[in-house]
């Protein structure tokens, strides 16, 4: 049977090496023989040779194999190789210095063929089991960011959703007043959206507030929050921004917006809308809760609808 991975073998005694390597390769292993301590080093961390198991003799030309050992178990390119010490004696204090050294096993010499291969294949499990844990683990961190990802973030418009707005609107308040430093809030509703649903159907529907997310995600800077608060109304937080500045942000969104129709399919074939936006501006007052500053920055939105739509209004404490 032929086995998968390598072995590499070092020890002071060139017979001991030969002997070993033989015995694996005639038990189907892939043994190689390194000259010191120093190629064996050199060896697992080529990328090359995906060494499995390092059989390291105790003393070596070059020194003790317990520092190559340590080496070994330091360099996380080698940490999660399996290692048996080879010992001349069975010494206690040198098995446990080994252990303590990052050892898996050791074997004394001169060493029985039928311990030897059961050894190694004991430490070729160990590595592979190690290395499962590894990607498993790996993959599970993975997975673990997506879905904590996922339940950020709003499937349709792939803004942030409203439980990570809340939570970032409490920290950038908490924020404001640590650093004395502005803070606004605009709340953005498109014109007349449930005129498109009934037109031209929720897809149409879906494409525009798509295309609008992708348009306020392209307009505001990466320190800002923009998120998709509930059906067609999206809320931006805006960091150190004043009322003045928040404002201006908000026209540039409302031109911008009025400015790029939006393609959506039809059953007589692409369709270019046009499409607007009232968009509410508060900034954060003193002692300002933050259900406080999103009911002002809501107030001043429901001007803005009143007062003709596609247009910005500001609360009325900021003007």
């Amino acid at each position: 049977m032929k086995y998968s991975g390598e072995i590499l073998v070092v020890d002071a005694e060139p017979l001991v090496v030969e002997l070993v390597v033989r015995r694996l390769t005639e038990a189907g292993f892939s043994a190689r023989a390194a000259k010191s301590g120093h190629e064996a080093i050199e060896l697992t961390r080529a990328t090359d040779h995906p060494f499995e198991v390092v059989l390291v003799g105790s003393r070596l030309g070059d020194g003790s194999g317990l520092e190559v050992v340590k080496k070994l178990r330091a360099d996380p390119s080698t940490r999660t190789i399996s290692i048996a010490l080879l010992t001349a004696q069975r010494d206690p204090e040198e098995i446990l210095s080994a252990l303590d050294a990052g050892a898996d096993e050791c074997l004394q010499k001169p060493i029985n063929r039928a311990e030897l291969i059961a050894r190694v294949r004991s430490l070729l499990r160990m590595k592979r089991q190690i290395d499962e844990l590894r990607h498993a683990n790996a993959r599970l961190e993975e997975l673990n960011q997506q879905l904590e990802q996922t339940a950020l973030t709003d499937a349709l418009t792939q803004l942030a959703n409203r439980r990570a707005f809340e939570t970032r609107l409490a920290y950038e308040i908490e924020r404001s007043r640590r650093y004395h430093e502005p803070l606004s809030l605009l709340i953005l509703d498109l014109d007349h959206f449930k005129r498109v649903n009934d037109t031209y159907g929720h897809a149409a529907g879906d494409a525009v507030l798509q295309s609008i997310a992708a348009t306020i995600e392209h307009s505001i800077r990466k320190v800002d929050q923009a998120a998709r608060y509930g059906g067609e109304e999206i809320a931006i937080i805006a960091p150190m921004t004043n009322a003045a500045g928040a404002r201006v942000l908000a026209e540039r969104l409302c031109g911008k917006i009025a400015e790029t129709p939006v393609t959506i399919s039809t059953p007589e074939g692409a369709r270019s809308v046009a499409v607007t936006v009232s968009i509410g501006v508060a900034a954060l007052a003193p002692d300002q809760a933050h259900e406080q500053l999103f009911a002002a920055a809501d107030r001043a939105l429901y001007r803005a609808k009143q007062t003709g739509r596609n247009r910005v209004a500001v609360s009325e404490k900021d003007e």
